[in-house]
């Protein structure tokens, strides 16, 4: 797609830009004839440019070629995060601390990755994602490397944590480059993608992580993602353009060529080009807004009891119940998530844009952000109910399969209600999506944090099936405002007005 023509149109395309027009970004160049529809005759939003260098020209494949790539950073990192979680017996042993300290080498990355999109994202709003993504994946080797040559608590934990600094690139990168080469008729399904991939890390590493320890020691678990992240380094090196596009400086027309991308020369600049010190706290005044503060926190809530909390009380839980070995651990917790993980993205991101495209051609045209969150109800229902089964089978000692299946139901939930937030987030808000995705991953890496320093005292205290039934109750009672949004979201964002500011370029 190098220019822009005028569609032909049905009656009803014709009623739906009527209706459209005031919520579809329309470059001031761009008469309403000329707007661009999607398949069904509804506007295109964003509207592309005429600059063949713009994202959302970029033929097919070259989208894929990005985003695969993107996805399978993102996985590694998450992997990186959690892998040596199935070996905390024998590490807590080598470092002569208890269970509950050694989780802390896991927790802390959590807690650092969700801080550092509050420093990656304005960065990467001066200088390009692209610099930022090829930092990433250099940051993350060294620093997974160098974790795994540690030789105490306090040098293990302070690497850790700096490991999350560089790991939290892709949550904070992750999204917006998603909303930069695709359409929002098209961002469940990818967003999904995406989301599925990060996930997929976090719930992979206990499979691979307790394998890998038991052929070579618990310190391959971090040697093993900086082999990784180095191999990534040259095809993402050659094959990943720049993606930020200022639309409202584009050309009409210029043309492209691959090293123009790579080396993110001649392209469309918007007036900010320096730092200020008000870009590191943008992201904040997003938490004045319903739309992203509601979601944000139950998606905290989501992530800590529908993935986390399996984690971290699984190798002390499975350990002395069953018995089982690191592998065996990683096995019954990592398999179990990811399963759950495959089949909640299986529903969630082709549902979440079927039930948003459907409800726009019921009011000729006019799409709604708050109809996707019609698509997080069986993620609401699947999460708590899962985390109840495996408290429940824990506290009964029943076979092992009892608490698998409970970790898969929740984590079925968890990847629903995750793609849902951040596709809704990111179309009630497309503009300033960096720093909505900056809000969503430190609240969730927060408050999961926070979930390795009370769950095995609380399952402890109080037995493990009515500790895990009051989890599940603060779950549901999370839920509880998001949908008020249904019927409210729209109206608050009218009386809220834009943001005065945005995340592009």
């Amino acid at each position: 797609m190098t220019s822009i023509q005028s569609p032909r149109r049905s009656s009803e395309a014709e009623k739906a830009s009527t209706h459209y027009t005031a919520s579809v970004l329309v470059p001031p160049a761009l008469d309403e004839a000329a707007l661009k529809l999607d398949q069904h005759g509804i506007p295109l939003s964003p509207q592309p440019s005429a600059d063949p260098k713009d994202p959302l020209n970029w033929p097919r494949w070259l989208k894929w070629v990005v985003l695969v790539q993107i996805c399978a950073l993102s996985f590694t990192t998450y992997l990186s995060a959690s892998m040596v979680s199935p070996a905390f017996v024998p590490l807590s042993r080598y470092l002569h601390r208890s269970l509950s300290d050694t989780g802390h080498t896991t927790s802390i990355v959590v807690a650092t990755t969700g801080l550092s999109p509050f420093l990656w994202n304005p960065l990467s709003n001066v200088i390009g994602r692209r610099p930022i993504w090829l930092l990433c994946l250099l940051g993350s080797a060294a620093t997974s490397a160098a974790s795994g040559a540690a030789h105490g608590f306090a040098e293990l934990l302070a690497l850790r944590a700096l490991a999350g600094v560089f790991t939290g690139v892709p949550q904070a990168l992750g999204p917006p480059t998603v909303c930069d080469l695709f359409f929002a008729h098209e961002r469940g399904l990818y967003m999904g993608l995406y989301a599925v991939a990060s996930i997929g890390g976090a719930h992979a590493a206990p499979l691979l992580g307790g394998f890998v320890a038991r052929a070579a020691g618990w310190r391959w678990t971090f040697y093993a993602p900086a082999v990784a992240f180095a191999a990534l380094l040259l095809p993402f090196a050659l094959s990943v353009p720049e993606t930020l596009f200022s639309r409202h400086h584009a050309a009409a027309s210029r043309g492209r060529s691959w090293g123009d991308l790579l080396l993110m020369r001649r392209l469309p600049r918007a007036r900010q080009k320096r730092l200020r010190a008000v870009d590191f706290a943008r992201a904040w005044q997003m938490l004045r807004y319903p739309s992203v503060l509601l979601p944000g926190l139950y998606l905290a809530v989501s992530l800590g009891y529908g993935s986390i909390i399996f984690v971290l009380s699984g190798p002390a839980l499975f350990s002395s119940l069953y018995g089982f070995q690191p592998h065996q651990i990683g096995l019954l917790v990592g398999l179990s998530l990811t399963l759950g993980n495959l089949a909640g993205e299986l529903f969630a991101g082709r549902f979440c844009d079927w039930v948003s495209e459907v409800r726009a051609l019921r009011r000729g045209g006019r799409r709604r952000a708050e109809d996707r969150l019609v698509a997080m109800l069986p993620g609401a229902v699947l999460t708590p109910v899962g985390l109840v089964v495996e408290g429940v089978c824990v506290q009964r000692r029943t076979h092992w399969v009892g608490p698998a299946v409970g970790i898969a139901l929740a984590s079925v939930g968890f990847q629903v209600v995750t793609t849902v937030v951040f596709t809704y987030t990111a179309e009630c808000y497309k503009p300033q999506t960096p720093h909505t995705a900056t809000i969503l991953n430190f609240l969730r890496d927060t408050f999961g944090f926070c979930v390795a320093f009370y769950d095995l005292q609380m399952g402890a205290a109080l037995g493990f099936q009515l500790a895990w039934i009051l989890l599940a109750l603060v779950n549901v009672a999370f839920f509880l405002p998001v949908l008020l949004l249904f019927w409210k979201g729209e109206h608050w964002r009218e009386r809220l007005g834009e943001p005065g500011f945005d995340g592009d370029l």
